[in-house]
């Protein structure tokens, strides 16, 4: 870790830095390197790793830093994020995932904002992902795209906002929280796909905040090829219908829209069969146009690479898969997420 800490009572307050790991030995010594050289002083935060029960190299890797490495075989996402809870000792507990690096200053910005809050129902301080800098090139469209509204849905992670705000929720793999919020409330031990989301949706509903800093990303593997991609649509729309399930209540407004899209372009060929003219599949095609000229033009403007031409089939993809796992997520009769896709 980095430089000694001050002495006396003006030493920064301690930081628990929890890492949940499953099969992460190609990407986790990036991220505890990362977390190695932060600017916050050395012995005023620790590293926990936990594991899911991994099969690879995880653990020898994680062998080679300064991190205490815990193990909860078969253990959810949220079980994983519980157990580094029950094992933090410091004031703040920040999270991030194992394919993910952190910057140097990650840990004292995160902190600051904090210390230096006035509003009370504030209980944690997050910000954006972004592709690392050598990714592939898809996944840096990819990230591109998330950062447009129809990309990520006006996720503050994801969508571009260039300023600091109260927001609702933010991303497990970049937020430091105040501990105390963890004296009454836990992740569910039983979701393990969209864990943050079911987690902060009920800290919002008792009126707890988070501050979005735009300013703090960290550097995040993101899905390197068309394959990867549609998988993890499907399986981001297969957990938030199922814990939407749950809750009986919409977490995010928009998670069923491509679903719904699916069913109305469904109905909308089969009435354009029916009649024999087509009518209403044109409108909906004309729509989906317009949706994906004006992102293709954002990414585009964020890339400048003729690889943004490739945003229509990214959004259909995205929108298609996601629609599909959300109907998956609806009719499952294990209303709990429980796959690692």
């Amino acid at each position: 870790m980095s430089s000694q800490p001050p002495d006396g009572d003006d030493a920064p307050p301690l930081v628990s830095v929890v890492v949940v790991t499953y099969n992460s030995a190609a990407t986790v010594g990036e991220t505890l390197s990362s977390l190695s050289e932060q600017t916050y002083p050395g012995d005023r935060y620790e590293v926990l790793v936990v594991d899911g029960g991994s099969s690879d190299e995880t653990e020898a890797v994680v062998s080679e830093y300064d991190a205490a490495f815990h193990v909860v075989e078969g253990g959810s996402i949220g079980a994983c994020r519980n157990r580094g809870v029950a094992l933090a000792t410091g004031e703040y507990v920040a999270f991030t995932d194992s394919d993910c690096a952190v910057p140097a200053t990650w840990i004292a910005a995160h902190v600051d904002r904090l210390e230096d809050r006035e509003d009370e129902t504030v209980v944690g301080v997050g910000g954006p992902n972004r592709p690392f800098p050598d990714d592939p090139p898809f996944a840096k469209l990819v990230g591109s795209l998330q950062g447009t509204v129809f990309g990520s849905g006006g996720s503050p992670q994801s969508h571009a906002i260039d300023e600091v705000r109260t927001v609702r929720s933010v991303a497990a793999c970049n937020v430091v929280y105040d501990a105390a919020v963890f004296e009454s409330h836990r992740y569910d031990d039983a979701v393990n796909v969209g864990e943050d989301a079911e987690f902060h949706h009920r800290l919002a509903e008792e009126g707890y905040r988070f501050l979005f800093d735009p300013a703090t990303a960290v550097s995040h593997h993101l899905s390197a090829d068309l394959g990867s991609f549609s998988r993890k649509n499907r399986s981001y729309g297969r957990a938030m219908a199922r814990i939407q399930r749950r809750h009986g209540a919409l977490i995010r407004w928009y998670s069923p829209l491509p679903s719904l899209a699916l069913g109305g372009g469904t109905l909308a060929a089969l009435a354009d069969v029916r009649r024999r003219k087509p009518r209403y599949v044109p409108l909906l095609a004309l729509a989906f146009l317009a949706v994906s000229a004006y992102a293709t033009r954002q990414v585009y403007r964020d890339r400048r690479s003729p690889l943004a031409l490739l945003v229509p089939l990214l959004l259909a993809v995205q929108y298609v898969c996601y629609g599909v796992g959300f109907l998956e997520g609806l009719i499952a009769s294990d209303p709990e997420p429980t796959d690692r896709s």
